[in-house]
Order: C-alpha cells, then structure tokens, then sequence
C-alpha cells in the first residue's frame, strides 16, 4: 500500500498565487518524497466555490481524503501551510485526524522553532534605518498567544501585529511599540504564507489599510506584498518538516 500526503492551504483565488506558491511547493514535496503520492486540498469552501465557478476544481480536505481511502493509499499525512493552528486549522484540519490520517503541526506553534524567525528576516530584509512591521492574519476565535512568543524573540526593530481585531497584537499595540523605538522609516511586510487580499486590503489597500494608517501617523513606509511561500528558503520549512517529524530525517 502506498503513502499520500496532501498539501493542505486555506487557498487563493489568483491563478498566479497557486503556481507559484501552493504548486510549486507541491513539486518541491513530490521531489523530495517520490515514493509518496502528491495531493492538494483547500479549508476555504469559499474559494473553492469561486475557482469550481471558473471550472478549476479542487477537494475540500475530507474529499481528498475520500479518494485516497478509495484508491487503496495507506498511511495519509497532511501537511498545513496554515502558519498557526488558527480557526480553520483547530476546526476543519484537526477534525480529520484518524487512524490512518496524521497531521503535522503548523510551522508556528507556541514553542517556535529556532528557525522560524532568521527564515523570516532572510525574507523580508529591513535597511539599516528601517523599523519591520510583519502583519499576521489572528485568530477570530481565540487569542492566539503565537504572536507573541514570536515578538519576543524579534527584538525592539521588529514588531509584530495582526489583522484579525479580535486578537493582539493589533494596530495600536504595534504603534505603541514604534513610539518606544522612535522608528521613522518601516518595511511593512505580511506575516502570511501567499497574502492575496489580505496584502491587497488590509495591509496595501488604498482604504484604512495598515500602510495608509501609519503614513497619515508620519511614517516613510515601505511595503513587501509577497507572502513567505513566494520564497524557496521559507517553503524549504515545510520539507524539513517533513523530513524530521514523519521521515525520520532522510
């Protein structure tokens, strides 16, 4: 019987998105894992309604699942490119788990892994007189204490904030920060793993967006609009993940 895993995203709408960041992660996996069969699935009904509208068809996870049950796969693992266990990761991944389905952890839990963070900062490269901003998406559910154990291992130059108004750190809470490192100049960049319409929006939107906000308070911003799974270094993450928590380490 042979082993599946299927690559697990909340999923995008923007053809480009999925190429370069959820395909190209699936060949990466493919590469490194050949013995294993390949899947994908999205958590997000929505955008899986929108792609179906357009005639691109992708599984919800329990269907993925489904078919590879009734294709004879043994062993199935999901891996989630969710970065926190976040509402769709406690409520449509966590659920899925069975004897023959095993899940491995997001990349950020609250016991952060040393790598994390230098991954991140070789991402998103602050000048010199450049304060960083990296702007996570919370949880609307619960308060999701991740965001913090990431800030304090960042450091005063980098602050960490979310979108979600129901959790913390939020906007006011990072622009306290900013007064105490009398930052003047900040790369603001998303703490997401592809962005789409959060970094069109809510981050780089022209409306009440984070950027907009902080320029009227005086700042010299500068923005990233790619999220970390544009970048070979941060999906290299998920390989390793693969490798130490399922595989052994091969």
């Amino acid at each position: 019987m042979r082993d599946a895993i299927i690559l697990v995203s909340f999923g995008a709408a923007d053809d480009s998105i999925r190429e370069k960041i959820f395909d190209r992660l699936a060949a990466e996996i493919r590469e490194k894992f050949s013995a294993f069969e390949i899947r994908q699935a999205f958590t997000s009904n929505f955008m899986i309604r929108k792609l179906s509208r357009r005639g691109i068809l992708i599984d919800t996870l329990p269907e993925a699942i489904a078919k590879l049950r009734a294709e004879g796969f043994g062993r199935i693992i999901l891996l989630p490119t969710h970065l926190t266990p976040g509402e769709e990761f406690d409520n449509k991944i966590l659920p899925c788990a069975a004897d023959d389905v095993e899940i491995i952890p997001p990349l950020m839990t609250e016991s952060l892994d040393e790598k994390i963070l230098p991954t991140i900062l070789d991402c998103f490269k602050p000048a010199a007189d450049e304060d960083l901003i990296l702007v996570g998406h919370g949880s609307p559910h619960r308060h999701n204490p991740i965001y913090e154990s990431l800030q304090r291992l960042a450091g005063d130059k980098i602050h960490v904030g979310v979108i979600e108004s129901t959790d913390t750190p939020n906007f006011s809470d990072v622009v306290e920060r900013l007064k105490s490192s009398r930052a003047e100049k900040i790369l603001l960049a998303p703490l997401l793993f592809n962005g789409g319409v959060h970094v069109e929006e809510d981050i780089d939107g022209e409306e009440n967006s984070w950027r907009t906000k902080l320029t009227a308070l005086g700042y010299k911003i500068r923005v990233i609009r790619d999220g970390l799974g544009s970048f070979k270094n941060f999906r290299e993450l998920y390989i390793q993940n693969l490798s130490e928590k399922i595989l052994g380490g091969d």
